[in-house]
């Protein structure tokens, strides 16, 4: 075998959290509130004393980072990560795969993490803007690297506990990104203004952005048709619009990505936005119609995220990345236990980060999720599921 690993972690814990996992999109616990994070692999270079930048050399390298990256989860920081004996990888580009195939220009620095540069600099552009092929740029190159990682994923022997396990390369993702963001990507903030000068070029460019995306994710599923756990969007530049501007500009196109590949499952449209996003929950429940709010951001008081979404669709966040990484531990156990007092008793909470874990927080800070999470669940027993 190329490529050996062994990982340390009990198996009763993998049980636990699936179980934790197979009840939360039904809006149920069992003996406590789940945790995960948004632990991207800038946490883990970081951690790791790795060039950020080391990690893009190559699909072998790669490849082999994900492996350890996925162990120093598993044995380092207490959450519902770990199912079973399966560690599942995926080609990693950061959040510009998408907006690349858009001809936005993609910044490589050494030690940060990858950035689109907007290329559309008059309004003019639109008109003559072509739809890419649905393997350009970094969707291609994801594309080939899913297909390497698939041949690397047989030559690799992982153990659990000295048992057999396996490397399962996930189902193949190309979009991510809602049209809306990937506008921005495009055009930087000169959008925003775009929208009220321009509005009939600015739907134009958006939907042709939303032609391409479904020509991108089709072709996607047909190189990978294994069954989809429904679409995950991020749409993190419309939270500083209005409400009216997101029902003109955000709501059709990503209504569009949704409606275009549904999936007759509880969590079919999941909706990832940083930012206030307050003012644009009515929309999302009504309009777009989601059924997870994943890593909504921390500037979302619990109460409000509670009055307005709570029981409506699965809630996953939100507690301040900047108290994680440099408050003590009482202060991030304060948040927490804040969170769950107003969200979990809505069930379908899942308790994490508001969004992202930045680099060289403290691993003892992200350990009070969970133990915030037990003690939580002995103040309210009524909640969950006891054995």
């Amino acid at each position: 075998m190329k490529y050996k690993l062994d990982i340390s972690y009990p198996f009763e814990k993998m049980e636990k959290s699936k179980k934790r996992l197979d009840l939360f999109p039904y809006f149920k616990y069992y003996d406590r509130v789940p945790v995960n994070f948004c632990t991207a692999p800038r946490f883990y270079t970081r951690a790791l004393g790795i060039d950020y930048s080391d990690i893009f050399r190559d699909v072998e390298t790669q490849y082999e980072y994900l492996l350890q990256f996925a162990k120093f989860h598993i044995e380092n920081i207490p959450s519902d990560f770990c199912t079973g004996s399966i560690i599942q990888v995926h080609p990693f580009f950061d959040n510009v795969v998408a907006s690349s195939a858009f001809v936005a220009e993609v910044a490589w620095p050494k030690n940060e993490t990858l950035h689109s540069i907007p290329t559309m600099k008059d309004i003019s552009e639109i008109e003559a803007f072509k739809i890419p092929e649905p393997d350009a740029a970094l969707v291609g190159r994801t594309i080939e690297w899913w297909h390497k990682m698939k041949e690397l994923a047989e030559e690799t022997e992982v153990t659990f506990n000295g048992q057999k396990g396996k490397v399962e390369v996930s189902t193949l993702n190309l979009i991510g990104l809602g049209p809306h963001m990937i506008a921005v990507d495009l055009a930087g903030t000169d959008f925003y203004w775009w929208m009220v000068e321009y509005p009939d070029e600015c739907h134009q460019l958006l939907d042709k952005i939303t032609k391409g995306l479904i020509l991108i994710e089709e072709n996607g599923r047909k190189i990978d048709p294994r069954p989809r756990g429904g679409l995950w969007i991020a749409e993190d530049s419309s939270q500083i619009m209005s409400e009216r501007l997101f029902k003109e500009f955000t709501i059709p196109y990503t209504k569009a990505l949704y409606e275009k590949f549904p999936v007759d499952i509880p969590d079919s449209r999941a909706m990832h936005m940083c930012g206030n996003s307050a003012h644009l929950h009515r929309s999302l429940v009504e309009d777009l119609q989601i059924t997870s709010f994943s890593l909504f951001g921390c500037l979302v008081p619990p109460k409000v995220a509670a009055r307005n979404l709570g029981g409506k669709v699965r809630l996953m966040g939100n507690i301040d990345p900047i108290v994680i990484k440099d408050g003590s531990k009482e202060e991030v156990k304060k948040l927490c236990m804040e969170a769950l007092e107003e969200i979990a008793p809505c069930g379908g909470f899942m308790l994490s980060d508001g969004a992202n874990v930045c680099p060289e927080t403290p691993l003892e800070n992200l350990a009070v999720f969970v133990e915030a999470c037990e003690e939580y669940s002995k103040m309210h027993p009524e909640l969950f599921v006891q054995e």
